[in-house]
């Protein structure tokens, strides 16, 4: 969820922080929460299993997630009907990756 919500936030509100309303950490809140829960029940799966083995390729599985729930869940602030699910999504996948990198990563892998 934390690497879910700040993207979602950011792009909805298309960086302008001042804009930020309960409306949108709502929103923002169960994107995350839905994304989180279908991560997990994938992980219970013996074909996932390699998946999320690899920091790569589990980036590109929350980018996959966030962006079909992003899609879901409002309409796109942006022009064109995915363009904001799809953003949502890379940044999150980024922002996965980029915390797998970190010392705080790693401590989530070993406790997995």
């Amino acid at each position: 969820m934390a690497k879910v919500t700040p993207a979602c936030l950011m792009l909805m509100v298309q960086g302008n922080v001042l804009a930020l309303a309960l409306m949108h950490w709502m929103t923002a809140l169960k994107t995350a929460g839905v994304v989180g829960v279908l991560l997990v029940a994938l992980s219970f799966s013996a074909k996932t299993k390699a998946i999320s083995d690899n920091k790569y390729s589990m980036s590109g599985m929350v980018a996959l997630v966030t962006t079909l729930v992003d899609f879901n869940m409002h309409p796109s602030n942006y022009s064109g009907e995915t363009t904001e699910a799809l953003m949502t999504g890379i940044a999150a996948g980024l922002l996965w990756l980029l915390v797998s990198f970190t010392p705080l990563g790693s401590t989530a892998k070993k406790a997995g």
